[in-house]
């Protein structure tokens, strides 16, 4: 049976990626090689080889939350059937990893659990996912990462005071988590709290740079904090990195018009449109 080293090995090679942090990845250089992966997909957001070897590399430094939030982020763009392949792979290889550190009692159930609730999660049947993430967490309440997990399945469904909750305690734990701060930084703008979610989105801005969602969240943030010059330079980020997100230039267009810049306004709105146009002319041709 191949080796979780093995495995990315035949990705890299085989999606010939060329990154300063491949070399470190093979240097064992994991701190580093973090670094310089999230650089590589700023300027490389849809790259799959540097996402599969950023969850590598989360994982070597025993960030497994994190790391399946990349994979679920690949998972999400609909790679290539090769790509594919290797990030389920990967899942199952951190499964097998996962088993191989518990004890045949409550905890090898727990996680049982977990998996299943991050299945059920992918499927949309947040109802279920959030039973058997309680019933991992009840099993083993000392795992890092499930109480992010109960909290992201209450934020999808809407159940915020509760999300709020266990995000908190999960951050108590892991105050670098990316994931957990974005979602936190969500909740926070959902209730009305823009000010103090700025802090949570800088700091899953900080932990995961390539995210452009989680910059276009703390751009509401900051708009709302009545911080519209940050607002702007995020966005702007956004803009630049997915021309033809819809939202992005949506966004840009309101805060344009409030700051008396009616060219730009225009400009964004109409592009806005006209992205919303070939999206519907492309579903009816289909």
């Amino acid at each position: 049976m191949a080796s979780l080293a093995g495995i990315l090995i035949v990705t890299l090679a085989a999606l010939a990626l060329d990154s300063p942090g491949a070399g470190l990845y093979r240097a064992r250089k994991f701190p580093e090689a973090e670094r310089e992966l999230r650089a590589s997909l700023k300027k490389q957001p849809r790259n799959p080889g540097l996402r599969l070897l950023l969850t590598r590399t989360l994982i070597e430094l025993n960030r497994i939350p994190e790391a399946l939030a990349e994979l679920d982020q690949l998972l999400e763009t609909r790679p290539s059937p090769d790509t594919e392949m290797e990030a389920g792979r990967l899942l199952r290889r951190l499964a097998e990893r996962r088993f191989r550190d518990l004890n045949h009692s409550d905890a090898g159930q727990a996680a049982v659990s977990e998996i299943a609730g991050r299945r059920l999660e992918r499927e949309g049947n947040f109802a279920a996912a959030l039973t058997r993430y309680r019933d991992a967490q009840q099993r083993e309440p000392d795992q890092p990462g499930l109480r992010y997990s109960i909290g992201g399945v209450l934020w999808k469904m809407r159940d915020f005071e509760a999300a709020e909750k266990n995000l908190r305690a999960e951050l108590e734990r892991m105050p670098e988590h990316g994931m957990a701060n974005f979602r936190l930084g969500q909740v926070l703008i959902a209730t009305s709290r823009e000010a103090e979610s700025v802090t949570y989105l800088e700091r899953a801005v900080a932990a995961m740079p390539d995210r452009v969602e989680v910059r276009r969240e703390l751009g509401k943030a900051y708009r709302k904090a009545g911080r519209p010059a940050d607002a702007q330079a995020a966005w702007e980020a956004v803009a630049k990195a997915l021309p033809n997100d819809d939202q992005v230039h949506f966004l840009l267009g309101g805060l344009y018009r409030e700051l008396g810049e009616a060219v730009l306004a225009q400009r964004e709105l109409s592009l806005h449109r006209q992205i919303l146009e070939r999206r519907r002319s492309l579903a009816e041709r289909r």
